[in-house]
């Protein structure tokens, strides 16, 4: 089998302001080095051979700690692995969206799926292209334990993917923290076996 651990870059700056990320990067904050920096010591023996992140600036940032903690050459950039574009709403607080797009708003908080952000993606295009490259790891790796640092929405969604449970169903998804641990194995024939899902306890001392 493959073992795929994954988990979500560390605080960033707009995640302290509360602002719409997506495409668009901020910094790690302290505090975020030091999420990634406990979560790549929690992972220090799990046998990890190859790590990937998505191509924007934060998750390179964390995935990098978690390389030279395991004394590793490379990350490895998958821009499959790359955060929901929120379009036109990235770099804005989210309290201010309620009053510029107060109806597609209020769609986001009861049916985000059903949401298309003006010049954004939806979340079935992310959904696909981030299981489109999950799904192949087996081949890629087999027999490999790997590391992918992502995003909150792709993490997300990704996760609800793997177990089975639809795109609109948001009420039986744990939330992922920043640096939350997933741990899924991957059977030659496709199949997921859950392992651990949304876990943080590696966050519970704090800096």
């Amino acid at each position: 089998m493959t073992r795929v651990i994954l988990t979500r870059h560390g605080e960033t700056q707009w995640n302290l302001e509360g602002r719409v990320q997506g495409a668009m990067d901020s910094p790690l904050t302290d505090k975020g080095i030091w999420q990634a920096q406990v979560l790549a010591n929690r992972l220090h023996d799990e046998g990890i051979s190859v790590i990937y992140s998505s191509d924007l600036p934060r998750a390179i940032a964390t995935a990098d700690e978690i390389r030279k903690m395991l004394n590793l050459p490379e990350v490895v950039i998958e821009t499959a692995m790359r955060e929901l574009s929120f379009g036109d709403w990235e770099g804005q607080e989210w309290t201010d969206l309620r009053q510029s797009y107060p109806e597609l708003f209020e769609l986001w908080e009861q049916s985000p799926d059903q949401v298309r952000i003006p010049r954004g993606e939806s979340m079935q295009q992310v959904t696909e292209r981030a299981w489109s490259f999950f799904s192949n790891l087996p081949t890629k790796h087999p027999e490999q334990t790997i590391c992918i640092v992502t995003h909150g929405m792709t993490l997300q969604l990704l996760v609800k993917k793997a177990l089975g449970i639809g795109i609109e169903d948001w009420i039986n998804v744990p939330w992922q923290y920043n640096t939350a641990v997933n741990i899924l194995d991957l059977t030659p024939e496709g199949k997921v076996i859950p392992v651990l899902i949304a876990d943080h306890k590696h966050l519970e001392i704090e800096k």
